[in-house]
């Protein structure tokens, strides 16, 4: 199943050359490599936008300091 994945308070590059997003969709068997800018420290939920894949778990939280 295919997840389109969501980072909070960031936004972020595919890596190679691709426009700024803030969700991207992850296809089955597969990994998502990105290129972000770490220029708003906190902690940052990142999770899949089907509401049934976050309620079973598929979240976690994205955390640094400046």
């Amino acid at each position: 199943m295919w997840h389109p994945v969501h980072l909070h308070g960031h936004t972020f590059a595919l890596a190679g050359d691709g426009p700024r997003k803030d969700t991207a969709i992850v296809l089955p068997g597969t990994t998502l490599a990105v290129d972000f800018d770490a220029d708003n420290p906190g902690l940052w939920m990142v999770h899949c936008h089907n509401v049934y894949h976050s309620e079973a778990g598929m979240m976690t939280v994205l955390g640094y300091q400046a």
